[in-house]
């Protein structure tokens, strides 16, 4: 297997001494070792060969592996995400945390200075802060198994919008001679995130299916005009409601009067 390749695995990654369950592929896997999330789906993940932010180990282990086989890779601490430094371990004062509006808690996960880090310690006056990554001086171990390399273009497409956004299959997508075309769901036009992920898969494509032209299709459907028999009907409706609320009050004065 080759750069660029896409591939459809299972996976585990765990971390330390004691292997502990960071992530997996597999939902009975997640259930078992108490990590399961239920806002996740749990399903075979697509990724490609050489792109950026893939362990050197990992990638090297893609090249090399054949299809339905579990593999494992070890990638030391130096090689995933660093070894722990205490020159990242800073000291805050409380006031940085009220001028932002933030309840400082041990284990809290914080954006201070536009750092992120998690809260170790609080003491009045002052909070301590560890910067260093969560898995900073952890072994990673990585088991895999390949079930498949993707070819079909359609597929690359919607792996992409996957990687770069979510739920790629509410997502259309078609090829038309040399043209892409991805037509993106409802909820992706008001979507914030899609903004930003719009232009990563757009580059993305051009990267890894360069022979091929984009058009992302946005579809702002007109306001539907009301007949004017629905229109009316809506308006006799509201008087029922109206003349219903003043039968009402004037049954509740009558009450009233009657009971002085």
């Amino acid at each position: 297997m080759n750069d660029g390749d896409f591939i459809e695995l299972s996976y585990e990654m765990r971390a330390g001494p004691d292997k502990k369950l960071i992530s997996t592929s597999k939902e009975d896997v997640a259930k078992a070792e108490n990590i399961f999330d239920d806002k996740k789906k749990y399903k075979d993940v697509v990724l490609i060969i050489g792109s950026e932010g893939m362990f050197k180990a990992i990638n090297d282990s893609f090249k090399n592996a054949e299809i339905g086989k579990e593999y494992e890779v070890v990638v030391p601490a130096k090689d995933a995400y660093g070894l722990r430094d205490n020159k990242n371990i800073k000291v805050v004062p409380m006031r940085e945390f009220q001028r932002n509006n933030i309840t400082p808690e041990v284990g809290k996960e914080v954006n201070i200075g536009n750092k992120i880090g998690r809260i170790i310690s609080v003491t009045p006056g002052r909070v301590l802060i560890d910067y260093n990554h969560e898995l900073a001086g952890k072994d990673l171990y990585y088991k895999y198994e390949i079930k498949k390399v993707i070819t079909d273009e359609s597929e690359k497409v919607k792996a992409i919008i996957d990687m770069e956004y979510s739920d790629a299959d509410e997502f259309e997508v078609s090829l038309e001679n040399d043209i892409i075309n991805i037509q993106i769901p409802e909820k992706a036009k008001f979507d914030v995130n899609w903004l930003d992920s719009k232009y990563r898969i757009a580059n993305d494509i051009r990267k890894y299916i360069p022979d091929k032209d984009t058009i992302i299709k946005e579809l702002y459907k007109r306001e539907e005009k009301k007949s004017e028999e629905v229109q009316e009907s809506e308006k006799k409706e509201e008087n029922k409601e109206e003349n219903k609320e003043e039968n009402n009050g004037t049954s509740e004065n009558q009450e009233v009067k009657e009971k002085q």
